[in-house]
């Protein structure tokens, strides 16, 4: 796990700061010294640009052999060949938004192609496209663009005219049923066809306005905050994320989300009182503790929160809290923080994926470091979860405090 930094450096910073050591260094040393130092940073140099052209050839040539694929049953190999690509990666670099930039590109490529395989079934009638432009949107994971290797997303297909609706009914489930086949949605929305919803663009709209009006508003604000065209007909999806935004605007200018604020600042955070990591007492994972449900997903929400709040175009966690430095919501000091706090949550995440593990834990059997580093990234989302509770409910204190 990568530790909790103080702070943030730039690449300018980080070059500029090998510089300065490189010089203070050489003045210790002979000119022999000098110059078998800077070859060896000259051959260091030379491996870390050949294994980054590499990745990058060998992750172009994934897409390029996806976007070529004549079978659906070409798929499996590519998926695999890619999570180990994007794996590897991230062992070497252990950059969280490296790896997320990765499966992004990766899983737009993939839904576009599969679309593709839709148009194209037998269960169509080789009709080999569709009669009418439609768009493919998306929320969660990919609409925030911090997608990984496990699903968190749901899709959004949407075309222009209601008349349309037979065909597209079958397309969604032929869609929905190559999604399942190869695991890019959960089993249990597959089963109840939630991952996909379809309709048009009049129903859309509908289906927003019925979204604002559920207790506390998480359904719009979740589902839109985080909406984003993937791809498909871009006038469709450009209108549809219009028709979104729109519901946003209503959503906040009514003032209706503090019922929703209190809700996050609620959520449990995986911090004792005294500041110990805390674990579940009873169960199958009695012991042991999940940092992406009692941190991640409450950092998430209350960042998602505020950036909704205060108007700001969809993006990442880390590109809202930039936004929200920039506007002066929140300090230079607690944006770093809080992204710091982010990258060694996420991290977590990831790392979790890779080795194919249990969200739970036992925090016993990390070594001190991380699990120091854990605990400051915790604090963090608790001092998060107090701008929020100022932001829209002023001083009032949670009843979780009170106790």
């Amino acid at each position: 796990m990568a530790v909790l930094s103080e702070d943030l450096i730039s690449d300018a910073e980080l070059l500029s700061a090998a510089k300065k050591c490189l010089f203070d260094r050489s003045r210790l040393l002979t000119p022999e010294a000098t110059l078998a130092a800077i070859q060896d940073l000259k051959q260091w140099v030379g491996q870390e640009i050949a294994f980054e052209e590499g990745a990058s050839a060998s992750f172009g040539r994934i897409i390029s052999e996806l976007w070529h694929a004549e079978y659906l049953d070409q798929l499996p190999p590519l998926l695999n060949r890619f999570e180990r690509l994007a794996s590897a990666y991230f062992v070497r670099r252990g950059s969280v938004t490296a790896f997320q930039g990765f499966c992004n590109a990766w899983r737009a490529g993939v839904l576009r192609r599969i679309l593709q395989f839709a148009e194209e079934g037998h269960e169509l009638d080789d009709q080999g496209h569709a009669p009418a432009p439609y768009a493919l949107l998306a929320a969660g994971n990919l609409g925030r663009r911090e997608q990984t290797l496990e699903d968190g997303d749901r899709y959004f297909l949407v075309w222009r005219e209601e008349a349309l609706a037979e065909y597209f009914e079958s397309y969604a489930y032929r869609v929905l049923a190559i999604l399942d086949q190869y695991g890019l949605i959960c089993r249990e929305d597959a089963f109840l066809g939630k991952a996909v919803w379809r309709g048009s663009l009049e129903k859309w709209d509908g289906y927003l306005a019925g979204q604002s009006h559920l207790p506390g508003q998480y359904g719009v604000v979740e589902t839109v905050a985080d909406l984003r065209y993937i791809c498909g007909d871009e006038g469709i999806g450009l209108e549809a994320m219009r028709q979104a935004t729109a519901s946003l605007e209503r959503c906040c200018s009514n003032d209706k989300l503090s019922s929703l604020a209190q809700g996050i600042v609620e959520l449990p955070v995986a911090l004792g009182v005294f500041g110990d990591l805390r674990v579940e007492k009873k169960g199958e994972f009695a012991g042991c503790c999940n940092p992406e449900k009692f941190g991640l997903h409450p950092l998430i929400c209350s960042v998602r929160l505020l950036a909704a709040q205060y108007g700001l175009d969809p993006g990442s966690t880390l590109e809202r809290l930039a936004a929200l430095g920039a506007l002066g919501v929140l300090q230079t000091a607690q944006v770093e923080r809080f992204a710091a706090s982010y990258h060694v949550l996420a991290g977590l995440k990831v790392r979790r994926e890779i080795a194919l593990e249990s969200p739970y834990f036992d925090p016993n059997s990390m070594p001190e470091q991380e699990r120091d580093s854990l605990k400051k990234a915790l604090e963090a989302v608790r001092q998060l979860q107090r701008v929020v509770r100022c932001t829209f409910l002023g001083k009032k204190r949670s009843p979780r405090e009170n106790s």
